[in-house]
């Protein structure tokens, strides 16, 4: 089959593009290159795989490489979660929301009818019981990430029932591996610098008490792939990641004590949330894809102690090149 990976160039979409190879597919990788690498995907380069620079606001560059292709797979999205005051307020509205009707709207054109995308927790907000089931509550986001990802959503859903289309959407726990270790995009990366930056001292966005789930790219993967294989719905929904959660307070800790630290003086910025949208505590009911028979490999803090150790090598450059994919 030949399909298309917006965002392909980045963490998850290259492990995604690997896998995908593995599988026998010929794939094309999307991705402007504004946060994905090409080193993510250049181990793959070779029969049955294409890159392609584009952006998907430009809906010429996207009808082009849809040319031929029987499904698509959605990851690409501003990947800034934070907002910050002062940033503009329609960058998660023009990168998330109107690129995805962009492609919808080429794929209608082009005749494609498969589609799988990467939702978020983020839509949700904040609920008042967890764990959090895909249909128990009334999604009510907190931050212009969240509200752009269900807007997404939506127009996926309205695209599905006019035009016949098949889709799969998947609610992201937060997603580790070495590939994810951009200074400020995960709480990882973050500690990691900063301790590098003063091994004495341990600044920690809100109160450390924020709990999330956590699962590794290369399980995400699997369970998205395991998901379109066995789940034949017009529209299926699930929410990805493992069924527990773990504290910023703990994944600190474990960073301190995978970096040989002492006597790090753990601070704080105050607040429930580490800024203003952030979810302080979701744990995601996964029993709906744990149903059809895929099961996370590992906890969150499995996954977390993963990701430290792997992107640690990467800093320190002990991991082969071979090793670029994001699998620990």
């Amino acid at each position: 089959m030949r399909v298309l990976v917006t965002g392909g160039a980045g963490c998850i979409g290259s492990d995604l593009c690997e896998a995908l190879l593995a599988e026998g597919h010929q794939v094309i990788a999307f991705d402007n290159l504004s946060s994905g690498k090409r080193e993510h995907v250049e181990p793959l380069f070779g029969p049955g795989f294409e890159f392609v620079e584009g952006d998907l606001l430009d809906f010429d560059a996207v009808m082009r490489p849809l040319d031929g292709v029987e499904f698509v797979y959605h990851l690409a999205a501003n990947p800034d979660v934070k907002y910050t005051p002062g940033d503009a307020t329609d960058k998660d509205l023009s990168q998330n929301t109107f690129a995805t009707y962009t492609l919808l709207e080429a794929m209608r054109r082009r005749g494609i009818q498969k589609l799988a995308f990467s939702s978020t927790s983020a839509v949700y907000g904040v609920v008042p019981r967890m764990p959090i089931p895909e249909d128990g509550f009334f999604p009510q986001p907190i931050s212009l990430y969240g509200a752009t990802k269900l807007g997404c959503e939506s127009l996926i859903g309205a695209f599905q029932n006019l035009f016949g289309m098949q889709s799969w959407i998947f609610r992201f726990a937060n997603i580790v591996g070495p590939k994810v270790r951009s200074k400020g995009r995960t709480v990882i990366g973050d500690f990691i610098h900063r301790l590098k930056e003063d091994p004495s001292r341990l600044l920690i966005l809100g109160d450390g008490r924020q709990a999330k789930s956590y699962l590794l790219s290369r399980e995400c993967v699997e369970g998205m792939l395991w998901a379109i294989r066995h789940a034949n719905a017009p529209l299926n929904i699930f929410n990805l990641g493992c069924d527990d959660w773990l504290e910023v307070n703990e994944i600190a800790r474990m960073v301190v004590e995978a970096m040989g630290l002492r006597n790090v003086r753990f601070e704080y910025t105050g607040g429930e949330g580490g800024w203003p949208g952030d979810v302080p505590r979701f744990r995601l009911d996964v029993s709906r894809i744990n149903q059809l028979g895929w099961r996370a490999s590992h906890s969150s803090a499995e996954a977390v102690a993963i990701a430290i150790r792997t992107t640690l090598e990467r800093f320190s450059g002990s991991q082969p090149a071979s090793e670029l994919a994001c699998r620990p």
